[in-house]
């Protein structure tokens, strides 16, 4: 049988772990390198529903983006996810930003689903230089609200957010998946158009300052896309496991 460093190497040959952010906590959080896997389940956030199916399944590994531990513990609840994830001796491998900064990673997935409906330019650069972010350009302008509109269509957004005080069209535009606002003074003069989410009250008023578009898609739209990208990349490395994609849905609904 597979084991979870075997997982653990795979994962780490295309987000590599290394290059995490330091304040952020990827990695194997539950469990032991030479634990035996009898199944993977890959999921987006680890809630209590994701261990309980990972158990149903018989996975005693998971896959997240969001690591299930992100600071020090003082108290296990017999009602958290990790009292479960241990109660059930399941497995938890998070890879956040290293995944959100991989060569094909996070944002090039947004790229690949923008793809659809407009021509790009083949120069794409990331926002930061440890590959954090992308900034691309669309082969013709466009109008924000339309923009708006066709991104909602190919990213799983019930709603998305934008600037209501930018009229210009848009050409070059800036990626984050997730929460990326904290990166708008790196973005000056680089881009119209910054498509990220959680995007705080202030910020749209920086962005205004900076002349930049503002469209926030949310963070789990801009994300859950690493679910079957994760999936399929283990089912090729290791055909003979059982693979399970999480059915994770957005933990927000909108009236």
């Amino acid at each position: 049988m597979r084991t979870v460093q075997e997982i653990y190497q795979e994962i780490n040959a295309f987000a590599p772990f290394s290059t995490q952010e330091n304040w952020d906590n990827s990695g194997l959080l539950i469990g032991e390198m030479n634990q035996e896997v009898s199944g993977v389940l890959v999921t987006l956030d680890i809630s209590l529903q994701a261990v309980q199916e990972a158990a149903k399944q018989h996975c005693n590994l998971i896959i997240a983006h969001h690591p299930v531990i992100f600071s020090g513990l003082k108290h296990i609840s017999s009602e958290s996810v990790v009292y479960a994830l241990i109660r059930e001796n399941i497995s938890a491998i998070c890879c956040h930003t290293p995944l959100d900064s991989a060569q094909i990673g996070i944002n090039d997935l947004i790229v690949n689903k923008l793809k659809k409906f407009f021509e790009i330019e083949n120069k794409i650069f990331p926002i930061e230089s440890n590959g954090t972010g992308r900034i691309i350009k669309l082969k013709q302008k466009i109008s924000l609200p339309e923009f708006a509109r066709k991104v909602k269509s190919v990213l799983p957004c019930e709603v998305v957010r934008y600037s209501a005080n930018y009229s210009e069209n848009v050409q070059k535009i800036a990626i984050c998946s997730g929460s990326g606002a904290s990166l708008l003074e790196e973005l000056k003069g680089r881009c119209d158009c910054f498509l990220t989410g959680d995007i705080k009250h202030d910020r749209w008023y920086k962005a205004e300052e900076l002349k930049i578009a503002l469209l926030d898609c949310g963070h789990y739209a801009t994300e859950v896309l690493m679910i079957p990208f994760v999936a399929e990349k283990l089912r090729q490395a290791f055909p003979e496991l059982t693979i399970i994609e999480h059915a994770q849905k957005n933990p927000v609904c909108y009236a």
